[in-house]
């Protein structure tokens, strides 16, 4: 490859590119060909809760024990709102949507023999992670643990913990 002092006319080329900038004819676009620069303004503001999020999650149970009520507080109501056990390998299995509720406040009823239990009898404590997804298409997740007891026909279905 000819060095740049080597190429014909190139000692042509360069001054009258100095020759240009110096006398200032088209200097703008000529020093637009060694700087460029930009600016980006991003503008956040919130009040109280992040739109279409959970601002509450519970998990209650009756007095035996046998119905886990989850209960999700969002600032809007869901448009559907789903739920699926953690598997002993680390992914969730299939989505449930049997005993929802929907709106501000969306509860999920468990019982013993409701599908997700039934489909996972032998995992307890079960990790269950709920899935409201909204109008707009945010989703906001929660979880929640809970104990099974099946033995002596308890059928205990008992809150643990949650997390939002």
């Amino acid at each position: 490859m000819a060095r740049f002092g080597n190429v014909p006319g190139a000692g042509l080329a360069a001054g009258a590119f100095i020759l240009t900038v110096l006398l200032g004819i088209g200097g703008a676009s000529a020093s637009a060909l060694w700087q460029q620069s930009a600016t980006a303004t991003m503008t956040v503001t919130a009040s109280g809760a992040w739109p279409n999020q959970f601002s509450g999650f519970t998990c209650t149970n009756d007095n035996p024990r046998q119905t886990a009520t989850l209960s999700a507080v969002g600032t809007t109501a869901p448009t559907t709102l789903t739920y699926a056990a953690l598997q002993p390998n680390g992914t969730y299995g299939p989505s449930y949507n049997e005993s929802v509720s929907l709106g501000t406040t969306s509860t999920i009823t468990l019982t013993i023999n409701s599908q997700i239990v039934l489909a996972n009898r032998t995992t307890t404590p079960l990790t269950i992670r709920i899935t409201a997804t909204y109008a707009n298409q945010v989703q906001t997740t929660a979880s929640a643990t809970v104990s099974l007891e099946q033995g002596n026909n308890s059928n205990k279905v008992t809150c643990l913990s949650t997390t939002f």
